[in-house]
């Protein structure tokens, strides 16, 4: 089979599907707000050769859940209705962020149907990301950048208030309750240990392995990462660089209950090997052919184009 003649499958990243079953009253399955980051996107594959509902799918996906039940209720069948509308056998994904995680936890799971010929990643935590720490402890991330918009941490800000006011009780428990695919997305214990314990003035690494706060999920998903090799899935990994990107967070001792388990953010240690949201570190992770795209989380979709025609293109 020719590489054009293989269905492509878009999974777009956290915040990017929307729908009733995420916040009632939005409609049926659209990229919502992030339309005017994907919609380009889309147009871009589009002209490569590829026509929306053809040989051409999204996977919109209830982000707010676990990872695992994305993939299994939504990615799992968005497979299939590929593979049923165009008569081939395996597909090719191509995923955003957080979607590379669903696109993981499909390809390395027990309902894997032998289906998928290439993995394509672009800016995915494959090792998590540190903000996330601050914001499922939190509720907040006190050190972000004032003065430099991030569609990421805008839209996390913004849906972490919505359940605050839409729902009643605890923050941290609203926060937990029904947003638990934030807490798939913190740092694993492959990210290494990035907490920085400032003890009046003193300051050192907290360990992961003593952390409260830990990440089962990557943890047990990048422990059998192998798999991917063995499932003869073609992988190509495409990270950003060249943005500021939080790699550590300094915390201090929290005397309240209820919040910042593992302490209290104060501040933030920054690299320029990231994307504004995720490291390079991270997203590399995972085996495959790697490429580094100078530009944000959202530019690397676009700066990406020459190695997607290669890859994918007619």
């Amino acid at each position: 089979m020719r590489k054009e003649h293989v269905p492509l499958i878009v999974i777009p990243g956290l915040f990017g599907s929307m729908s009733d079953e995420i916040i009632p009253g939005t409609g049926g399955w659209s990229f919502g707000l992030a339309g005017m980051v994907y919609e380009p996107f889309v147009l871009m594959l589009e002209a490569m050769g590829y026509r929306r509902g053809k040989n051409l799918f999204i996977c919109f996906y209830d982000w707010s859940q676990t990872i695992e039940h994305s993939a299994s209720q939504y990615l799992l069948k968005t497979v299939a209705l590929a593979k049923r509308q165009t008569g081939a056998e395996r597909v090719n994904l191509v995923s955003h962020s957080m979607g590379g995680l669903v696109a993981r936890a499909y390809v390395q799971g027990n309902e894997y149907q032998n289906d998928v010929d290439q993995l394509i990643q672009l800016c995915t935590p494959n090792a998590g990301s540190a903000p996330n720490y601050s914001y499922w402890t939190g509720g907040e991330l006190p050190t972000a950048q004032k003065d430099k918009i991030n569609f990421v941490h805008f839209y996390m800000r913004w849906y972490l208030e919505y359940l605050s006011h839409h729902y009643k009780g605890n923050r941290m428990d609203v926060i937990h309750r029904h947003f638990p695919g934030l807490q798939d997305i913190l740092p694993g214990s492959d990210y290494q240990n990035y907490l920085i314990m400032n003890d009046r003035g003193n300051r050192s690494l907290l360990p992961y392995s003593q952390m409260k706060t830990t990440n089962a999920f990557l943890d047990s998903l990048n422990a059998e990462r192998a798999i991917i090799n063995e499932r003869s899935i073609d992988v190509t990994v495409i990270a950003g660089s060249g943005e500021e990107s939080i790699k550590y967070l300094e915390v201090v001792s929290y005397t309240g209950t209820g919040a910042w388990v593992d302490g209290e953010v104060t501040a933030a240690s920054y690299t320029n090997k990231g994307d504004g949201d995720a490291i390079e570190e991270s997203v590399f992770l995972l085996d495959g052919d790697h490429y580094t795209v100078e530009g944000t989380h959202i530019e690397v979709l676009y700066k990406s184009k020459d190695i997607l025609r290669r890859k994918i293109g007619s």
